[in-house]
């Protein structure tokens, strides 16, 4: 092995000799000059290590996909490839349809393809999912396709008309103690009503609707209670609530009903009635419904999104309740204090989940998931 590391040797130092020798002295091969035999040798050595390399070279690849807004209002579809070059790029096909105009960023060892699109959403719809299907590219002067099936999603901005909808089912709970001679309320919290039974009642000559209007809240918002005074759109009802029943297997929660002659809105959402929840995305749009403080603040509105998924939240070694860990995830559409038992809607206005927790700042909240809200739901009224 070393006498040919040493042929090897020995010959490239004897063709370095005759290269610098031919650019003093004429020698001629069948008519060439040697010196134009070595720069052609070496321009065809250079073509094939490079053709050696871009046939070695890794295939592309189509690694994130992500949809965001910009300050326009305008949604923003970002694509990171690998192993692309800016000049190879030629097109990209999202969703069946092919976009040729785009930003790219170079980031060396990958790029970001960045390009504008419209997104138009269904009636209830608050997240539309989209999928690279594939990119377009040259590469050694040929025009190639990669399959993709990369999917990103989109999330609907908030609509006010469907905000100002959503509170009209979201009331106040004073948790209040009924004594001999007084009545005293101590606590405050939120809910939603959920769901309504309705009878006809005769009273002497005088028939009337009669109605059963059940309210989830948390179990903490109703904890030590005997009667709970309600405000629906700001102003107190006659009419007192009850406790039906608490559930705090890994949750915080409640439902009350109210039984009353006043009409009172029962919030529209489908997973009532399929009782499957929707899933919750991390970034996705959200707005929160609640009353921080008491009714003086009834039904304040905060946006935001959805920040952590399948977060446990403990509601200290003192409490009684979730007494290991409550499901959650959490949003920056933070009320503060009083708010517990408000509503987490997502943009298209569904339910998705019941404030229970937050931080001490007001930038974190904690909500409790819609498969958790069924569970409890029914747990609850089945032992009505």
């Amino acid at each position: 092995m070393k006498k040919f590391f040493g042929w090897v040797r020995n010959t490239i130092v004897v063709l370095g000799l005759l290269y610098v020798t031919s650019i003093f002295v004429d020698i001629r091969i069948e008519g060439v000059p040697l010196n134009t035999v070595y720069e052609t040798a070496a321009k065809e050595t250079f073509k094939f290590v490079e053709d050696l390399i871009e046939r070695i070279r890794k295939e592309p690849e189509v690694s994130a996909l992500t949809v965001t807004r910009n300050e326009e209002g305008q949604y923003v579809f970002a694509t990171t490839i690998k192993n692309v070059k800016e000049d190879e790029l030629i097109s990209i096909t999202i969703d069946n349809v092919v976009y040729t105009e785009f930003e790219v960023e170079d980031k060396r060892t990958y790029i970001i393809v960045k390009f504008v699109a419209d997104v138009t959403f269904e009636p209830g719809e608050a997240n539309k999912q989209f999928t690279v299907n594939n990119i377009r590219y040259t590469r050694n002067d040929t025009e190639n396709i990669l399959n993709a099936d990369i999917t990103g999603t989109a999330f609907k901005s908030i609509d006010l008309a469907i905000v100002e909808a959503r509170k009209n089912s979201v009331i106040g709970i004073y948790n209040c103690v009924e004594g001999e001679f007084t009545t005293t309320c101590s606590s405050w919290g939120s809910g939603v009503i959920f769901d309504r039974d309705t009878r006809e009642v005769t009273v002497g000559l005088n028939t009337f609707n009669e109605y059963d209007y059940y309210i989830i809240t948390n179990a903490h918002v109703v904890e030590g209670g005997s009667i709970y005074r309600i405000y629906y759109n700001g102003n107190e009802l006659n009419d007192r609530a009850t406790l039906v029943g608490t559930y705090t297997d890994d949750t915080d929660l409640a439902i009350l009903k109210l039984t009353t002659r006043a009409q009172l809105l029962v919030l529209s959402d489908n997973q009532f009635v399929t009782k499957t929840a929707l899933p919750v995305y991390q970034g996705q749009t959200v707005f929160s419904i609640g009353s921080p403080g008491g009714p003086q603040n009834f039904n304040t509105v905060k946006e935001g999104i959805v920040t952590a998924l399948n977060v446990p939240i403990s509601l200290g070694n003192d409490s009684s309740l979730c007494p290991n860990t409550c499901s959650s995830f959490q949003t920056n559409a933070a009320l503060g204090a009083g708010s517990s038992g408000g509503a987490m809607f997502d943009s298209a206005g569904n339910l998705i989940g019941i404030h229970f927790a937050g931080n001490e700042e007001n930038t974190v909240s904690s909500e409790i998931p819609m498969s958790k809200v069924f569970e409890a739901i029914e747990a609850i009224l089945n032992e009505e």
